[in-house]
């Protein structure tokens, strides 16, 4: 039998390739769980990480976006074939005889027109360069005395299989298509998991986290990522009066005003009883602390401590709020049912469905009670999504930073 089953299911045969058949999920997939160097670096690092670094260096260089792709899909084959080593490799003729058909395959599903002379030639000085920066940095080995100069600052550590996948995929669409699929991830707490909404174009997936850190892995090439805690904690009440909570709580109507907490200080989140931390948010704000606010107070804390350490995601993983998003998203009228009820959840799934995405699927795996969160997770990301393609309007109009650079505002998609 000459196919080989591939990632996506598809029986593919190497030596007589159909375009049809070539897919670029199992070229992705198959290129982040390649080790370049037949596993010999110090560390695993990927052909898909290494054809991503390509593109974007191609992209430094100031390439055509066509030269780019061709860059990120130039070992494209080995998704079918495995790779070989150089020397190994001009002492085959055979696999050079099946390499090229193949290649050239690709190249003409995903790009149309052969590579011409001088962009073949773009595709290969980069491919060279990396190569020997690659050894430098994960072997302590030059290839030449001459060092080929790059453009871009590329990632040689090590990028975990699913993110290497992630991004091949991500940038592959950008490229190869005129709308840019953003990246959209929204965020909400459902005991004892965050629960982590996604989507790619109309495409929506969830997964359950069990710390907020596990972002960084998991979401770092997001576009937007907008989550259901409070960001951006008062410390005086001249500040707690900056918060949009009272705002945003006027433009819900009836019981759904409850929906939006009292935020408490930042000094009561970090107390270990809810006497304590209530005594504090008195002294500090005036008030004391509701129980409902202080059993958000261990996830309001994690959020805050990670922005406080991890600069990359500060305002950039920003506060919104299903309640107001889904009052948005069905065109400013209030929602008629709770969501703890079916009639609220039927409600809510045919709001998110109008904008072409089903979270339906999603509940697999749920329990009734749990569609809720999911709903309010997928409305996040949806949001999130229609902020990055319309723009994003926020509440209130001109933000006010917390003492740690914190905008105390709730976002949404326009």
């Amino acid at each position: 039998m000459s196919s080989i089953k591939t990632y996506t299911g598809v029986m593919f045969d190497p030596l007589n390739p159909e375009s049809e058949l070539i897919d670029i999920l199992d070229i992705a997939h198959a290129l982040s769980m390649l080790c370049r160097a037949n596993g010999h670096f110090r560390s695993f690092y990927s052909v898909g990480q290494h054809c991503i670094n390509c593109a974007m260096e191609a992209k430094a260089r100031g390439y055509s976006e066509r030269v780019q792709l061709a860059c990120l899909l130039h070992d494209a084959s080995e998704a079918y074939l495995s790779d070989v080593t150089r020397p190994v490799k001009h002492e085959l003729p055979k696999y050079l005889e099946i390499e090229k058909p193949l290649q050239e395959s690709i190249w003409q599903k995903y790009l149309g027109l052969a590579l011409t002379e001088e962009e073949n030639s773009q595709v290969f000085r980069i491919d060279d360069a990396m190569l020997y920066h690659e050894f430098v940095a994960l072997m302590s080995t030059r290839l030449s005395s001459e060092e080929p100069g790059l453009q871009s600052k590329p990632e040689f550590s090590f990028m975990g299989f699913e993110k290497t996948e992630k991004t091949f995929l991500r940038l592959f669409h950008t490229l190869s298509s005129d709308a840019k699929d953003y990246v959209a991830v929204g965020i909400d707490w459902m005991k004892p998991y965050w629960l982590a909404a996604e989507i790619i174009g109309n495409e929506v997936s969830i997964r359950k986290l069990t710390h907020i850190t596990e972002i960084n892995e998991r979401y770092c090439d997001a576009d937007a990522v907008l989550i259901d805690i409070p960001v951006g904690l008062p410390e005086s009440t001249e500040e707690d009066c900056s918060r949009p909570d009272r705002q945003a709580r006027s433009l819900l109507s009836g019981n759904r005003k409850s929906t939006i907490f009292p935020v408490p200080c930042r000094q009561a989140i970090s107390m270990e009883t809810y006497e304590k931390a209530s005594a504090e948010n008195e002294r500090v704000l005036g008030r004391k602390l509701t129980s409902q606010s202080y059993g958000f107070s261990k996830m309001i804390r994690q959020v805050d401590d990670f922005l406080d350490t991890n600069v990359v995601w500060k305002n950039r993983i920003v506060e919104s709020h299903p309640e107001v998003a889904f009052q948005r998203l069905n065109n400013g009228k209030g929602l008629q049912y709770s969501k703890h009820t079916e009639a609220g959840i039927a409600e809510r799934i045919a709001i998110v469905q109008s904008y072409g995405v089903d979270p339906v699927p999603l509940f697999a795996g749920f329990t009734a009670k749990q569609h809720e969160d999911v709903l309010d997770a997928v409305c996040l990301a949806l949001t999130a999504k229609l902020g990055c393609e319309n723009g994003f309007q926020t509440i209130p109009d001109t933000p006010v930073c917390d003492r740690r650079g914190l905008k105390m505002q709730m976002v949404f998609g326009k």
